[in-house]
């Protein structure tokens, strides 16, 4: 096994020697690099694969037609699926929120102020990569934990990046979103106008675990577009050209109605 990191995005991967690797798996650039394993911490356990590259090829497909803003060339462009394990952060926790909110009243501002202690037990999940963002692990979710099996060698044949962000790092964002989840719910279930709050967690498990996911990328009026796919359900997420023509189209009636608004308000009597 070696490791290679990506100058563009820093991304660390581990891959077979055997397996031919030209370009970095989350940005496509080539500007790659071997690196060297040391210090990193170690995954106990990984969720499998159970999505096919065939079946992953037709979740392209799926999501490239769920949007009416999407061109449609892009539906049947060929694309290049990657297999890769991503390294994630797991706790769970016991969240206790002191909140203060404003619900509705028959008061002369028809609100009044409340407040109270709430308690939960969540879990989240931030990722360790460099490659695959917050935002990318929350669209892919969820990942089950059912079938959990160990990290071992033969699990390490499969590409995968190399955890790049420690457990203390990831406790404090893992921190900050439980809490807004909390304070979240807090407003939903109390039909809240406003809800402030500080909450204490008490982390009760913490897992370094590796997840399946497809990388997949297409090119499209010259330009590299990148999407993932969630291994264990075919779930998509990533960024699509918009179609032009469908952009201006859309502009244009704006700007006629928007001039046709004008001219009816703005009309003489």
């Amino acid at each position: 096994m070696q490791v290679i990191q990506c100058d563009a995005c820093a991304g660390s991967v581990v891959y077979d020697a055997n397996r031919e690797v030209a370009q970095c798996l989350f940005c496509g650039s080539v500007a790659v690099h071997p690196d060297e394993l040391s210090d990193i911490p170690k995954p106990a356990t990984f969720v499998p694969f159970t999505v096919e590259r065939q079946r992953a090829d037709a979740a392209f497909r799926t999501w490239a037609r769920s949007s009416w803003w999407y061109p449609r060339e892009v539906r049947n462009l060929a694309i290049v699926l990657s297999d890769a394990m991503l390294p994630a952060w797991r706790f769970e926790a016991g969240v206790e929120t002191h909140w203060a909110g404003l619900e509705r009243a028959m008061t002369k501002s028809g609100l009044r102020p409340v407040s109270g202690i709430a308690k939960t037990t969540s879990s989240t999940m931030v990722t360790a990569s460099l490659g695959v963002s917050d935002k990318e692990l929350s669209a892919l979710q969820p990942f089950e934990s059912t079938d959990l099996r160990k990290w071992d060698e033969q699990a390490q044949s499969v590409p995968h990046e190399v955890p790049s962000v420690s457990e203390t790092a990831a406790r404090d964002r893992a921190r900050e979103r439980l809490s807004a989840a909390h304070r979240r719910r807090i407003k939903k279930d109390n039909r809240l106008q406003r809800c402030n709050g500080s909450s204490l967690l008490d982390v009760r498990r913490t897992e370094l675990m590796m997840l399946p996911i497809w990388i997949g990328s297409f090119r499209y009026r010259d330009l590299p577009w990148r999407f993932v796919i969630n291994a264990q359900t075919g779930k998509v997420t990533g960024r699509a050209p918009l179609d032009r023509v469908k952009v201006a189209i859309a502009v244009t009636l704006a700007i006629i109605v928007a001039l046709a608004v004008a001219w009816w308000r703005l009309r003489p009597e």
